[in-house]
């Protein structure tokens, strides 16, 4: 018999080449070489001369490899954010390393200005620009390289430094090194994650180095913000919140000034009631319909508002545009208000020295009814926020008592949302019927953006938009109450019709139709993402009390049964309960889904999100159980 000729290897010997012939039973196990990933940091410097004034001048020198071609033609193109307003801001050097070794220079024309991504039609408001770096003839093993300086001469606050990075675990880096040097009588304090720190002082001057690196890149999603969880450092020459809150809260008050304009638009708003709870609500409500919300975030360039006299003039602005023209509002009706800092997205903790890493939004407080605002969302019921801003760390910007402070989180019976499909099937497999959604607190916030979202499209395109992003091919309407309206809940009506079929009618499983469903299932959200199925059960994430119930009747067609009827299901424990009862009411199955979250915190952890995880596997499996007809 033949023996199988697995591989030939050819050595070359003293000028002769001798033939090796190996049968695979003799060759020693291989093993397979790793993957390289698509990118890789080679080296990030950056270094901060700081002076006793605050201002600085800051170097910044990357280097990364793409490893190959695809990435190389991504990656060849690269965008550095600067703030033409504050800062100097130029690019020393930029050129390809090729890995023969040759240097190709980026052509001066090769570097250009523009605005962010999504703001031309704001450029008179947007305050911050990019240079676009074009790497010539970049190619897999290349080295791409660059470096700019930021002088900063006009501190936003006299006599303090503050910066904050974060290094990324999407890919490896070879080294990381921050430098920071600093007057000594500035007494800067620091805070790092994940780095090494040395500390020296060289002739009255301190020295901060930090350096960190990372092999391997991080496996799967993360449902928390980047200051949350990667290596990071923090540092900071604010001695506690409280100084920073009042450092800030002396730029923006400036700005709230009462004009004869908004003295009168506050009395036109508010005449015929003198209960000062309604006026507040009343100014609230004009400012988040009235105000066109332009996201440029607190921390992301200029970090002071507009005054509210100009914002009044434009119509729109910013969350701290917002603020001020709301307090100017209020303060012409002798309500006082406190702007507050927070982060709007997924960061949860604030680092110890005070820094804008982790703010970067800004609503309201109102002291005389305890109660905090957010008219940027545009959608919310006076008193109400967004599910991101419930239970999270803020900073009030006020000059005396304690600024550093913490929203409440959300209570079960403040955040509940109901959808209800009612259909019937033909003996064609064609469903049509009807879906009415309900909700109060901030899920009635997150419907009426649907409304919105409606409305922009038309009911008709609309509907047939979120069928086919449901995974069903359909028509249908939705019906609503303005959601201009600031109720304390909100509803959403359609009727559907479903492309017939006749697979069903022959025997083929389906899912009960949600029919035209427009907002989270229950269990997503409150529990944690639904849709981020490599989450572990030890990574934190997201969470919220509430209740979500989802009702679903399918009439079937006459002479027909189900072949099977799912059973139930029941989870219930300290976090949460959750149930699933499937039952058949003559002809008509009736499926209903309940969830009443309790956890009391905005990020599960530990054994809270070891109960959340288990139960959002069971109940995605529960939502997607499928039933069949049979003959009767």
């Amino acid at each position: 018999m033949a023996v199988r000729l697995e591989w030939v290897k050819v050595v070359v010997l003293l000028g002769l080449a001798v033939l090796f012939v190996t049968p695979a039973w003799a060759l020693p196990p291989q093993e397979a070489s790793p993957a390289l990933p698509p990118l890789i940091i080679i080296a990030a410097d950056n270094t901060y001369d700081v002076a006793a004034d605050g201002s600085y001048t800051q170097i910044y020198h990357f280097e990364f490899q793409p490893t190959n071609d695809a990435a190389a033609r991504r990656e060849g193109q690269q965008a550095v954010s600067y703030s033409p307003s504050l800062e100097d801001f130029s690019i020393l050097e930029a050129y390809t390393r090729k890995a023969d070794g040759r240097v190709l220079p980026v052509a001066e024309g090769s570097i250009h200005d523009q605005l962010p991504f999504g703001t031309a039609d704001l450029s008179a408001f947007g305050d911050r620009r990019q240079k676009v770096i074009v790497f010539p003839d970049a190619a897999g093993g290349d080295t791409l390289v660059y470096t700019w300086r930021r002088i900063v001469k006009r501190p936003m606050f006299p006599g303090q430094f503050m910066a904050n990075v974060y290094m990324s675990d999407t890919t490896p880096w070879r080294g990381m090194n921050l430098t920071i040097r600093s007057p000594h009588a500035m007494r800067l304090r620091t805070e790092a994650h994940g780095f090494v720190e040395d500390d020296s002082e060289e002739g009255g001057t301190d020295v901060r180095r930090f350096h960190a690196s990372l092999a391997q890149p991080s496996v799967g999603a993360s449902a928390i913000g980047s200051y949350d969880r990667l290596p990071r450092i923090f540092v900071s020459s604010f001695a506690d919140y409280d100084a920073f809150a009042a450092a800030y809260a002396a730029l923006v008050a400036p700005k709230i000034v009462v004009t004869a304009d908004i003295q009168a638009l506050a009395d036109k708003l508010t005449a015929g009631t003198s209960d000062r709870r309604e006026q507040a609500r009343l100014l609230y409500d004009w400012v988040s319909l009235h105000v066109r919300y332009v996201a440029v975030y607190l921390g992301a360039g200029a970090l002071v508002p507009q005054d509210a006299a100009t914002v009044l003039a434009r119509g729109w602005g910013d969350c701290k545009d917002h603020t001020v023209l709301f307090h100017a509002l209020l303060a012409a009706k002798g309500i006082g208000a406190e702007l507050v800092m927070i982060n709007f997205g997924r960061h949860y903790t604030l680092s110890g020295p005070p820094t804008f890493a982790q703010l970067n939004h800004a609503i309201s407080y109102l002291p005389e009814f305890d109660l905090y605002a957010d008219t940027t969302a545009g959608t919310a019921r006076f008193g109400v926020l967004p599910f991101e801003e419930y239970g999270k760390p803020v900073v009030h910007a006020v000059t005396t008592g304690h600024a550093l402070r913490s929203i409440s989180p959300v209570r079960a019976e403040d955040a509940t949302m109901e959808s209800r499909t009612v259909a019937a099937m033909d003996a064609d497999g064609a469903i049509a019927g009807t879906t009415s959604t309900t909700a109060s607190g901030p899920f009635a916030i997150d419907l009426r953006h649907r409304a919105m979202w409606v409305q922009a499209n038309g009911a008709a395109e609309a509907a047939a938009s979120q069928l086919r992003a449901l995974g069903t091919e359909g028509t249908g309407s939705f019906v609503f109450e303005p959601p201009g309206r600031l109720d304390h809940g909100y509803a959403i009506g359609g009727s559907f019709k479903l492309a017939a079929r006749p697979d069903i009618d022959d025997g083929e499983s389906f899912l009960p139709p949600v029919g035209l469903r427009v907002l989270v299932r229950p269990g997503d959200l409150l529990l944690g993402p639904m849709d981020i199925r490599s989450l572990t059960e030890s990574q934190p994430t997201p969470c919220h009390a509430g209740r979500q119930v989802e009702d679903i009747t399918l009439e079937l067609p006459p002479g027909r049964r189900l072949a099977r009827l799912p059973r139930d299901v029941t989870i219930d424990n300290s976090a949460l309960r959750f149930t699933s009862h499937w039952s058949m009411n003559g002809q008509t199955l009736e499926v209903r889904r309940e969830l009443l979250s309790r956890v009391d915190t905005p990020l599960c952890t530990g054994e809270t999100r070891r109960l959340a995880a288990a139960a959002l596997i069971a109940i995605r499996h529960d939502e997607q159980r499928r039933v069949s007809l049979a003959d009767e």
